[in-house]
């Protein structure tokens, strides 16, 4: 087997196209593979897939997936269809995207690694810029969006996220029934979230079984002005219920803590602060046998904390 028939099974080239010529450079370590059309053959434009005249040829360069750890590079003549209807166009090739550097196969390892590791690194491991992995990931993206059938959502969920160095914010909307996301808003205000169920429909707004969000006042605007019935769906995330019991906590304890030290200039709280705010599920108790008697006791904070425990 020769070079070129290697490479035609490597890439998967069949006509009418061939591999023309393979050229070897040792010390850039690059593999260059030269594709081209039959001349034989006919072309069809691309837009209306009728036989057209051929107008010319344009060069194009793809990176392909490594050969033999070297950079593995397809070059080739791209014919240009004259067309009497569409006008002048260039036919489409197998082996990559319209407009895009790279192969499918490239791009599908690159987004295979996205998966598991960030934009920069993945854009180290295989050689290209960050800007070149983006983009990538983007028309990844939209070729999923535009596979993506309508299907009614009846668990949603509503959240934030940042960006840019935690500088901008992003609202997220998901389907937590089957975990993908449903639209990204450009910022987290009422009035986006609330411009966002009013594209839904009556029947759609009315069919969402839960709300899942976190306790941001213009989210929860949001929902109770779209949603019917949207306080017995709401369901706040379990990290922010945590992070506002533990601040009431917080300050519940604080104020007893001053006015035991404002009384008799002691108090038992002294020193205590974290052990109040500490998982006790996850902690071994027993290096803390003077704080679990002082939650047994009939301190104010004590109290709050039991009935937060037992709710």
């Amino acid at each position: 087997m020769n070079d070129k028939e290697l490479y035609k099974r490597i890439l998967g080239i069949n006509g009418p196209w061939e591999v023309t010529d393979v050229r070897l450079d040792i010390i850039n370590k690059e593999v260059m593979i030269q594709v081209g059309y039959k001349t034989e053959q006919p072309v069809n434009c691309p837009e209306c897939q009728r036989e057209a005249a051929k107008h010319d040829h344009k060069k194009r360069r793809w990176r392909h997936l490594d050969t033999c750890q070297m950079k593995t590079i397809i070059e080739c003549e791209i014919p240009r269809t004259r067309c009497p209807e569409h006008g002048i166009k260039q036919i489409p090739v197998p082996w990559a995207e319209t407009n895009s550097r790279f192969t499918a196969l490239f791009e599908a390892l690159v987004i295979m690694w996205m998966k598991d590791a960030s934009i920069k690194a993945v854009g180290k491991a295989f050689g290209i810029s960050w800007d070149q992995a983006a983009k990538i990931q983007e028309k990844a993206v939209k070729r999923g969006l535009s596979r993506r059938k309508e299907e009614p959502v009846e668990e949603i969920g509503i959240d934030e996220t940042s960006y840019q160095k935690r500088h901008e914010y992003v609202t997220i909307l998901l389907d937590r029934g089957k975990d993908r996301v449903i639209d990204v808003l450009d910022d987290r205000k009422a009035v986006s979230v609330d411009k966002w169920f009013k594209s839904r429909t009556k029947e759609e707004r009315e069919g969402y079984v839960s709300i899942t969000m976190d306790m941001w006042d213009p989210y929860i605007k949001a929902v109770r002005d779209n949603v019917p019935e949207a306080d017995k769906k709401t369901c706040f995330d379990r990290f922010h219920v945590s992070q506002h019991l533990n601040k009431g906590i917080d300050k519940v304890r604080a104020e007893e803590h001053r006015g035991f030290l404002e009384q008799t200039g002691e108090s038992p709280l002294s020193k205590t602060r974290f052990d109040w705010l500490r998982n006790s599920g996850k902690t071994d108790n027993r290096s803390r046998v003077d704080f679990l008697k002082l939650t047994r006791s009939k301190l104010r904070t004590a109290e709050i904390l039991s009935n937060v425990v037992y709710a």
